[in-house]
């Protein structure tokens, strides 16, 4: 199957799974009887794991052409992993499989976006295209999923999310063509520690994690604080949705409009979308802010991701671009979130709303830090 095409339907799939789990799994917890603080500590612990696993797996490839069966093989553990919630509503099982889940499942992302960017520079695919469909999925899962609590209840969480990890397992078989492999003439791949000697490498790092860390508050409270003020879980699916709606246009728009734009010149844009989206969502939970905090969405994740992007791609050498990948996912989307999360959770009881604005401390680096020069290779060994 062309690169384009199997992205599009693996992405799709993932990110459908994804819809139900980041806007709802808090709500599954909530429905089994797990306390807000509980739920924090969690969710937290989660996405601690998650920088493991992402180090670890990605860590250990040793190249492109292992890619493609490492994705299916994390596909069908994910699969296994999930359908353990089935058996145990016990606290100490929940925290168990989390950490297993979340070694596992959330792994995909990253293989995702390593695969995604190896067809940018085989087969030239446009990745703003490409991960639009996932975007889509996601707006698919999350408005499904708000129906699905509000007539039948949050069990239905976990049955959608099981449904489209078989489907995920199923697409990942399909071949995929060009295969991915490394690049004549191009360098061994670098290891994780090589990688992080660069300080070019860690500047994006720093910058990534404050941006994306910043999301803590929104992925594992906004459902819960938007239900207790009332809303209904299909509306709070349509949220979700319209934030995704908003992710879709900005991925659409990127090659034609933001081509332009540096790494550096995104991530000041996402900055500036997230200081404004938190202190809305934080000072109001008025339907029409809601609606405005949801289109932001598409700066102070979207611009800040394609910010990610660019600069891994245009910026990196190639053999740098898995092992940066890697500990992107792990730091700016594991680590850090995992303890922004689990301080969420101890201050939601006496905050409420109040934690949007710790998010906002969160990104004010962002405006007073820059993204520094890629130093070769060779120097980069010397200097260390």
């Amino acid at each position: 199957m062309p690169a384009f095409y199997w992205l599009a339907l693996f992405f799709s799939a993932f990110y459908f799974v994804y819809g139900a789990y980041l806007p709802f799994w808090s709500l599954w917890l909530e429905g089994v009887g797990v306390s807000a603080e509980l739920i924090g500590l969690i969710l937290g612990a989660g996405m601690a794991i998650r920088f493991v696993g992402n180090l670890l797996v990605m860590g250990r490839l040793k190249g492109a052409a292992q890619l493609l069966p490492v994705t299916r093989l994390l596909s069908l553990l994910s699969l296994i992993s999930f359908l353990g919630f089935y058996f145990s509503h016990n606290i100490w099982w929940l925290v168990g499989l989390t950490l297993l889940t979340n070694f596992i499942y959330p792994t995909l992302m990253p293989m995702g976006e390593a695969l995604a960017t190896r067809m940018v520079i085989q087969a030239h695919i446009d990745y703003g295209r490409v991960r639009l469909f996932g975007s889509f999925a996601f707006i698919v899962a999350s408005t499904l999923v708000g129906a699905l609590i509000g007539n039948f209840g949050t069990e239905w969480i976990l049955h959608t999310m099981v449904a489209g990890l078989v489907l995920m397992l199923l697409l990942s078989c399909l071949p995929l063509h060009p295969a991915p492999q490394d690049v004549k003439g191009e360098r061994p791949q670098a290891s994780l520690l090589e990688t992080l000697r660069s300080p070019a490498v860690r500047r994006f790092l720093l910058l990534t994690a404050m941006l994306q860390g910043s999301h803590a508050a929104y992925y594992g409270f906004s459902a819960i604080y938007w239900k207790a003020q009332g809303y209904s879980g299909t509306i709070i699916g349509y949220l979700w949705a319209l934030g995704v709606v908003a992710e879709i246009c900005m991925f659409a728009a990127d090659k034609r409009f933001l081509q332009g734009f540096t790494a550096q010149r995104l991530f000041i844009a996402g900055a500036v979308g997230c200081v404004v989206r938190w202190i809305l969502l934080g000072a109001s939970t008025e339907l029409w802010i809601l609606v405005l905090g949801q289109m932001l969405h598409a700066v102070t994740y979207c611009m800040s991701h394609l910010g990610a992007i660019r600069f891994m791609t245009r910026q990196l050498p190639a053999e740098q671009i898995i092992p940066t990948q890697s500990l992107y996912a792990a730091l700016g989307v594991g680590m850090v979130v995992a303890v922004l999360m689990a301080i969420c959770g101890v201050l939601f009881e006496p905050l409420g709303g109040g934690i949007f604005f710790l998010m906002v401390l969160v990104v004010l680096p962002v405006f007073f830090l820059r993204l520094l020069p890629v130093t070769p290779p060779a120097e980069t060994s010397a200097s260390a």
